[in-house]
C-alpha cells in the first residue's frame, strides 16, 4: 500500500505513544522541581520575567493580548465547540471529535486540579500588563489548552493519513502554536516560565493518553474494519 492515505501500524501508535508520556513526564518533573525547590528551570523564572519587563514595548504588547485573549478558556472553549460541530456535520463520524473533546475537558480538568493542589503564585501584579490574573500560576491553562488542541487533532489526522510529511507539518505547527500563546503568557506577565514548561509536559501525556485510548479502541472495535492497514 502506498505510504499515504494509510493509518499508522499499532506498533507506531505505541510507539508514540511511550515516547510520549515518557517526554511528558520527564518535562513536568523538571518543571515541578523547578517550581517547588527553585533548581534548575526554576532559576531562569526571576530573570527571565526581568528581561521580559525591560524589553517590552507596546506594539509586541497589543499582539500578546490578542494572542492570549484567543486562548482565554471561555473562547476557546466556544472555538471548539464550533470546530467540532462542523466536524461531525461534515464528516459524519463521532468517535475522533469524541476523542478530541474528551482531551480538551482532561486537559482543563487537569490545569485547575494542579493549580489547588501546588497553589503557587503568580508573578507580581507590578511586573503584569492589566487585566491582572489572580488564581494560582502553577500550570498554565492556557498554554496545556493550546498545546492538548494542536497535538491531538494533529494526531487524529496524522495516524489517518500516516506520512513522514505530515508527521514533520504536524509537529511543526504544534510546536510554533504553542510557542505562541506559551511567549504571550510569559510576556504578558501571567506565568512564569516554569509553567509554561509544565504545561508542555502535561500536554504531552494527555497526547499519550489519547494514542493508547485510540489504538485500544480501533483493535477492540475496528478490526476487521482495519485489520489490512493497522496490523503491518
Amino acid at each position: 500500500m502506498n505510504e499515504k492515505n494509510k493509518f499508522l501500524s499499532y506498533n507506531r501508535r505505541i510507539k508514540l505513544g511511550l515516547i510520549s508520556l515518557a517526554v511528558g513526564i520527564l518535562i513536568f518533573i523538571i518543571a515541578y522541581l523547578g517550581m517547588k525547590q527553585n533548581i534548575g528551570l526554576g532559576k531562569l523564572n526571576q530573570p527571565l520575567l526581568t528581561w521580559i519587563v525591560n524589553h517590552r514595548n507596546e506594539d509586541v504588547t497589543d499582539i500578546a493580548k490578542i494572542i492570549t485573549s484567543i486562548a482565554n478558556p471561555l473562547e476557546f472553549a466556544s472555538i471548539i465547540i464550533v470546530l467540532v460541530a462542523i466536524w461531525v456535520a461534515i464528516k459524519k463520524e463521532v468517535w475522533r471529535p469524541l476523542l478530541f473533546t474528551g482531551s480538551i475537558i482532561v486537559a482543563a480538568v487537569t490545569s485547575t486540579l494542579l493549580k489547588t493542589v501546588f497553589m503557587d503564585a503568580r508573578p507580581p501584579h507590578i511586573d503584569m500588563i492589566p487585566t491582572f490574573e489572580y488564581d494560582f500560576s502553577f500550570p498554565s491553562g492556557h498554554t496545556i489548552g493550546v498545546a492538548v488542541f494542536l497535538l491531538v487533532i494533529g494526531y487524529l489526522i496524522y495516524s489517518r493519513q500516516f506520512s513522514k510529511k505530515l508527521f514533520w507539518v504536524w509537529i511543526s505547527v504544534a510546536v510554533f502554536g504553542t510557542s505562541i500563546i506559551a511567549f504571550s503568557r510569559l510576556y504578558l506577565g501571567y506565568h512564569w516560565l516554569t509553567d509554561i514548561v509544565a504545561s508542555v509536559g502535561l500536554a504531552l501525556i494527555v497526547l499519550s493518553i489519547v494514542i493508547f485510548v485510540d489504538t485500544f479502541f480501533i483493535r477492540k472495535y475496528k478490526s476487521k474494519q482495519y485489520s489490512s492497514n493497522t496490523d503491518r
